[in-house]
């Protein structure tokens, strides 16, 4: 059976989730989507500085959702009960944080940020 590596892709989930737990922070999936895609609210403004922030911008939820489980999956990821708000968040696993270590230690990836332009859509004529 063939082993599971990472890829760019998935390097760019977990960086994005060990940026954050660096942080001490941990999110669920909507959180790495609204990072990944460029959103930027009250929530993700802070997050700008991330590497990875606006690299996915074509990535749908889904397919976000759909890379993280995979990360889950195969060891890279745990969830981590909050009582607060009773629901499961990421964080980066030993496995993760390593084969994110080498993952860049073997790749040069640079990661080009998307910034989406939008055009003004209200305006001020005196």
């Amino acid at each position: 059976m063939k082993q599971f590596t990472i890829n760019q892709t998935y390097a760019k989930v977990l960086l994005t989730i060990s940026e954050l737990n660096k942080k001490s922070l941990y999110p669920l999936n909507e959180g790495v989507f609204k990072i990944l895609t460029g959103v930027v609210d009250d929530e993700t403004s802070f997050f700008t500085d991330i590497p990875s922030f606006g690299t996915l911008t074509s990535f749908s939820s889904k397919r976000i959702c759909h890379l993280t489980l995979t990360l889950y999956r195969h060891g890279f990821l745990q969830k981590i009960f909050d009582p607060k708000t009773k629901k499961l968040y990421l964080k980066t696993t030993e496995k993760g944080e390593e084969s994110l270590i080498e993952f860049f230690n073997n790749h040069q990836c640079s990661f080009a940020k998307r910034n989406q332009k939008s055009s003004v859509t209200i305006v001020k004529i005196d």
